[in-house]
């Protein structure tokens, strides 16, 4: 995998724990935005255009398609893996390595770094990358 698609992918796990924050000031701005345009509209029309709005948006669509992504890799994984890559990637405060988490977890570095990089594969699977 390319060192680039590897740092992309660790930005999406590192942001992870934030991703419902992101979205929901996404919905946020978007429907400041569409209040300003439409205060002379109806009701009804307002909710739908909310709707079509928010649906549509790119931005808001790539937040919830990677958080959905991290979380259907991270069901489909075993415990061990799961472990690593909570510990590393989608804790706020760490400092342990992979190093130092196969240590912690009594596995081979070589086998934490292939469950890292067998979840990495999946997750960008997943992701259409």
């Amino acid at each position: 995998m390319k060192t680039t698609t590897m740092n992309y992918l660790k930005d999406i796990l590192g942001d992870y724990y934030r991703t419902d924050e992101y979205i929901k000031e996404r919905e946020k701005e978007l429907l400041y935005v569409l209040e300003e345009k439409m205060e002379d509209c109806f009701e009804e029309e307002r909710k739908s255009q909310e709707r079509m709005t928010i649906t549509t948006d790119r931005r808001l669509w790539t937040l919830e398609k990677n958080k959905r992504a991290v979380e259907r890799c991270l069901n489909r994984s075993d415990e061990t893996t799961q472990k690593i890559i909570k510990e590393i990637y989608l804790n706020k405060k760490t400092n342990l390595t992979l190093l130092g988490m196969s240590q912690k977890l009594f596995i081979s570095k070589t086998q934490a770094y292939n469950l890292r990089n067998l979840f990495f594969e999946q997750l960008a699977d997943e992701l259409g990358i």
